[in-house]
């Protein structure tokens, strides 16, 4: 299976869109763009293979691997940018929370995405517009 995250970063985050096989499954929220540093940048465009994972503080989810100089990227719950450390989190629609752009409804969205995952490996190409 074959996943396509389209992404746009602002100076405060980046926002994306997910698809899994070209239909669109959810909306993204990660860090802004900041030279692919540890724990505060999103991660740079690219192709990777994901795999299901059981997450300590998570559960079980996705993670992204192969990413230069990164480990334990992995697509998780979160509504803000901030509330993030590199990771992916999946939302519904974006919005403002405390004045900060964020990803609203991210437990259903989360939920779609684990979906539609289905509990197989996949290929992310991450796509920067």
């Amino acid at each position: 299976m074959k996943a396509t995250l389209k992404t746009f970063s602002t100076n405060r985050c980046t926002l994306g869109k997910l698809y899994f096989n070209d239909e669109f499954i959810c909306n993204t929220i990660e860090r802004e763009w900041l030279d692919n540093k540890v724990n505060v940048s999103c991660i740079p465009s690219g192709s990777y293979k994901c795999s299901i994972t059981n997450s300590p503080r998570f559960g079980l989810t996705y993670q992204v691997n192969d990413i230069e100089g990164r480990t334990h990227i992995l697509f998780h719950k979160a509504n803000r940018a901030s509330e993030l450390q590199g990771c992916i989190a999946p939302v519904s629609s974006f919005g403002i929370i405390n004045n900060e752009w964020a990803g609203l409804s991210s437990k259903s969205a989360y939920n779609r995405f684990m979906l539609a995952a289905n509990g197989k490996d996949f290929d992310l190409e991450i796509i920067r517009i």
